[in-house]
């Protein structure tokens, strides 16, 4: 799930050949709505899947699966709840991680923490239902060792994740590990309100009175222009200082003003 707005989401996936891009959905288990999509091949014969559910109630549950072939099976039924109005000024919770690439002292460690230490502590602290008690999950960066390795994708990162990003919309930026590399743009469908050109490097998105801003540190590289990722930053704030309804700004980058520790899975 990514791109949570009150009224829509986009759902993504991929699949070993071609496959029919679509997305059953409902207010209830008996999915009522059927939306169609868009697909681009990714590696091999591999396709990745795109579907924008739209004209959807603030701050309500849906359910949700994905056609698989030719109408020859389908995914689980999951769900998510959509962000709130943002004049309800509503409570949430949201979780940050980071450096999740794999370990080799510590192979299992992202599995680990999306299983033992998000959904295990959600369920209990609060309840089992992990779109009610979680609203989204923010990564600044590197998210696998090597941002060219397409099976490190799916091995490391999204595998060991599903559990949690079939319920939970994720929002990540670039690390050094990612490197500018075509898989960060080809699965990740972020808010398409960065400068023109650099779309996906940075960007915003607001839930409730929060305003998430993630932005792309990677310096190093020189594939963008600085001054104008800063030029945008300051409208991008601005903007958040005249609007009633934000209260609250974070934002995340790759690069720390200050790192004191360095333990597994940090």
């Amino acid at each position: 799930l990514q791109n949570a707005t009150p009224n829509s989401i986009s759902i993504l996936w991929e699949t070993d050949s071609d496959s029919p891009s679509i997305v059953e959905w409902g207010l209830v288990q008996f999915l009522n709505e059927s939306t169609s999509g868009n697909s681009f091949t990714n590696y091999g014969n591999s396709k990745i899947h795109t579907v924008d559910l739209t004209d959807l109630i603030p701050n309500t549950r849906y359910y949700y699966r994905v056609v698989v072939g030719d109408y020859e099976s389908y995914s689980d039924l999951h769900d998510f709840i959509t962000p709130p109005d943002p004049s309800s000024e509503a409570s949430f919770r949201i979780i940050a991680m980071s450096d999740m690439q794999r370990d080799g002292s510590n192979p299992n460690k992202f599995d680990e923490i999306i299983h033992d230490g998000v959904i295990d502590y959600l369920s209990d602290e609060y309840s089992d239902d992990i779109a009610e008690e979680l609203a989204m999950v923010l990564i600044p960066g590197d998210l696998v060792v090597t941002g060219s390795s397409y099976y490190e994708w799916q091995n490391t990162f999204f595998e060991p994740s599903e559990d949690l990003f079939s319920h939970v919309p994720l929002y990540p930026v670039f690390g050094n590990h990612e490197a500018n590399t075509d898989y960060f743009i080809k699965y990740f469908h972020l808010p398409d309100n960065g400068t023109p050109g650099y779309e996906e490097h940075w960007y915003y998105t607001d839930y409730s009175n929060l305003r998430v801003i993630g932005l792309d540190s990677n310096t190093g590289y020189g594939y963008f222009d600085y001054e104008a990722q800063l030029i945008w930053l300051e409208t991008v704030l601005e903007d958040a200082c005249y609007n009633d309804h934000i209260d609250f700004v974070f934002a995340q980058l790759h690069h720390p003003h200050k790192s004191e520790l360095w333990t597994p899975g940090e």
